[in-house]
């Protein structure tokens, strides 16, 4: 294996040119890949480490986003004062993101591109409404991260190209992450979902909610949340929309059962607040 390490996104590019056609794996901060590698995983042919890439390590605070580089820390989310603030369930997601050597390694574009449906970070991104911006030597180009993310571990992230930064907009809603996993810290979620709500008094005017580790990739409750919005004193009506939308499994950490019970009644308790 070959290891590389580019000191700047022209000689990422040239590097990724040259290797066009060869087995070629990008590392960020490797709390995922180096593990992968340790038990078993094919190593690359050829490895490029992305640490030095430093425009793509930074939290910028701009009027109407907040925009973050793909290499930021995990622990970097969390200590920002704007995301603790503005984006509480991301906050609150990087405080409960495994241990602490781990959120000073792990990244944000580390945990996208890893596409795990059980990933911390995703919910609160897809509730967020978060848009990612992919750099190639074409040039740039952004979708919603619902839509770069497309499978476990497949993201459309094509041959040659980086994930740069995550543009969240500035909404000014409330928010709220909970997890559930089978211990309290270095835990796997069994089931974990992001809410961003406003509310008027003790109505609800705005509710989205994202759940992972229910289906393959991020589940927005789009349909649930519309419904109990209209009509809220028929909640118990509207939570086969939930049932519809995921579609849990077993697994070593819970069962597909375990995984739609506990998800409702979390919803639940939440809109009892």
């Amino acid at each position: 294996m070959k290891y590389y390490c580019p000191d700047s996104l022209d000689e990422y590019f040239k590097l990724s040119s040259k290797l066009a056609d060869k087995d070629v794996v990008l590392l960020a901060g490797g709390t995922d890949l180096m593990p992968r590698f340790e038990r078993g995983l094919t190593l690359p042919d050829h490895l490029i480490d992305l640490k030095h890439l430093s425009p793509l390590c930074m939290i910028s605070v701009e009027d109407h986003q907040v925009k973050i580089g793909a290499l930021t820390t995990v622990q970097d989310l969390h200590d920002h004062a704007t995301i603790r603030d503005e984006f509480t369930a991301l906050y609150q997601a990087a405080h409960e993101f495994a241990g602490a050597q781990i959120r000073h390694r792990g990244t944000i574009g580390g945990n996208i591109c890893n596409a795990s449906p059980a990933g911390d970070l995703l919910p609160c991104l897809y509730a967020f409404g978060a848009t990612v911006n992919i750099l190639g030597k074409n040039g740039q180009r952004s979708l919603p991260i619902s839509e770069f993310i497309l499978a476990p571990s497949q993201t459309d992230l094509a041959a040659g190209e980086i994930l740069a930064s995550i543009n969240l907009p500035r909404n000014n809603m409330a928010s709220k992450f909970i997890k559930v996993g089978l211990r309290q810290s270095m835990a796997i979620s069994v089931v974990n979902i992001a809410l961003v709500y406003s509310r008027l008094k003790i109505s609800f005017t705005h509710l989205q909610m994202a759940v992972g580790a229910t289906a393959p990739t991020v589940v927005m409750l789009d349909d649930f949340c519309d419904a109990y919005l209209v009509e809220p004193s028929k909640l118990s009506e509207h939570l086969y929309l939930i049932d519809e939308a995921i579609s849990p499994i077993d697994d070593i950490r819970a069962t597909a059962n375990y995984r739609r019970t506990v998800l409702l009644n979390l919803i639940k308790d939440f809109l009892s607040i």
